[in-house]
């Protein structure tokens, strides 16, 4: 079968030591690098359909044991089983060659809690997506992600029992959690027909923040399974030797770490510190650094008007700060309306140090009809500056608070040396950047 077909414009290289300094992938990593200038709009490769490695192509779909449950599956633990199943199969799977080429992925999920990868991860914002990601579980409601817990207790409830009812023979908790970790860091939504799938080729595209190509797709159903294609286009002139980079969305590096098993080398516009008012021991830092009651967590709102213009005046993760018409600067950080993560939790710190609109407010311990810097009330000078004083002290204090449970502010002056493709490497940079982003918030509202 033929998986794709793509032009000698680019060539698909496995980066070597010294790549640090010429992209944005990791050394160790395949990547996806222009060979000749290309043009924006060219496609770059096209990928047939039938090629794409989903719920619906692959054989496990013909079996009762799985189509008695794939309703109750989410897509990705769905797709989890389809691909388990097809590497079981080995050379008798259409997809065997496909498969030989999935890398080993480390999520942050199985690290051993005594490792020296998690070790370097308390504290940060990976380690509380994580532990959000176990209370979700336990609690009900959904969260970003699966938790280890869901993993082994869908493992055991049900996804033992398809392997052996379709394989005739047991598979290994090893195997499946090999499989999940394939599907997290590589499978995409392809189109509304096909859903979550992994896409030969087009998953070996590294993510880059700004991406320089895009993934495109036929959703008519019909012309899917009579010859459609995704197609990998660029979006921007690519340069010969220059990486061709998609972008996975806007994700900050605790969510790469979470879901791809990396982080970038530098921050993007989305990285976050944030507190997540559902989980008991982040509530209760909110109330004790900020002398509020949990109840008034969730009356707290951003001013509609200066967010607004924010979230108009850039796309980035960064937009800028807010002027109002008397010459007023108020610089916190709108939520965005497309991030899934600050949907969530919109109560966090950017990546330049600046609160947002919503713990600006809890900050101020005002109901949201009279926050300094609504509309209504930017006149009330009872505000200022004694309201704004403390406000400032109450966020210093939460960042001290965050700062106090990472391992890095203990240890930040022997820092290991690590392979720049390792997952220890991945902890620390991680740890890292949270640690500059929390000290950039303490110097921005120090009194």
């Amino acid at each position: 079968m033929d998986l794709a077909a793509w032009d000698d414009s680019v060539d698909v290289v496995r980066l070597g030591s010294d790549a640090r300094e010429e992209y944005s992938s990791a050394p160790g990593t395949l990547a996806v690098i222009a060979s000749d200038p290309i043009p924006a709009g060219h496609v770059i490769a096209r990928i047939p359909c039938k090629a794409l490695l989903c719920a619906r192509h692959s054989a496990l779909s013909h079996h009762p044991a799985f189509q008695n449950v794939q309703a109750s599956l989410t897509p990705v633990l769905s797709l989890t089983f389809c691909v388990l199943y097809e590497a079981e199969l080995g050379d008798a799977s259409k997809f065997a060659n496909y498969l030989a080429l999935f890398p080993d992925v480390h999520l942050p999920l199985a690290w051993d809690p005594l490792s020296n990868e998690a070790t370097w991860l308390r504290g940060t914002e990976a380690s509380r997506i994580l532990r959000r990601q176990e209370h979700a579980w336990t609690s009900g409601y959904r969260y970003i992600g699966t938790s280890y817990a869901e993993l082994r207790h869908v493992w055991h409830t049900i996804g033992e029992r398809i392997m052996l009812e379709a394989l005739g023979a047991r598979v290994s908790w090893a195997a499946f959690l090999r499989a999940y970790s394939s599907v997290s860091s590589r499978a995409f939504v392809v189109d509304l027909y096909h859903g979550l799938s992994m896409v030969p080729f087009a998953d070996l595209l590294n993510h880059g923040a700004p991406n320089n190509a895009q993934i495109e797709s036929d959703v008519d159903a019909y012309s899917a399974e009579m010859g459609g294609t995704v197609d990998v286009r660029a979006i921007d002139s690519i340069d010969p030797g220059e990486e061709v980079l998609n972008s996975y969305g806007e994700l900050g590096n605790a969510e790469l770490l979470c879901q791809y098993g990396f982080v970038l080398d530098t921050k993007s516009g989305w990285e976050r510190c944030s507190w997540d008012v559902r989980v008991p021991e982040e509530c209760t830092q909110l109330c004790a650094c900020l002398e509020c009651d949990a109840p008034s967590i969730r009356h707290v709102t951003e001013p509609q008007q200066p967010a607004d213009a924010q979230r108009a005046s850039g796309d980035d993760g960064l937009p800028p700060a807010y002027v109002d018409a008397a010459g007023g600067v108020y610089d916190f950080a709108p939520v965005s309306h497309t991030n899934r993560h600050d949907r969530q939790c919109p109560i966090f710190i950017d990546a330049s140090g600046r609160a947002s609109w919503v713990l600006w407010r809890l900050a101020l311990g005002l109901c949201s009809e009279h926050v300094y810097g609504y509309e209504a009330a930017s006149a009330d000078t009872s505000l200022l500056p004694s309201h704004v004083r403390a406000a400032c002290q109450r966020i210093t204090r939460l960042c001290h608070a965050r700062l106090s449970t990472m391992y890095i502010q203990r240890c930040k002056d022997a820092l290991p040396s690590t392979s720049s493709s390792s997952t220890l490497h991945w902890a620390v940079q991680h740890a890292w950047q949270d640690w500059h982003l929390l000290r950039a918030c303490l110097e921005r509202y120090a009194t």
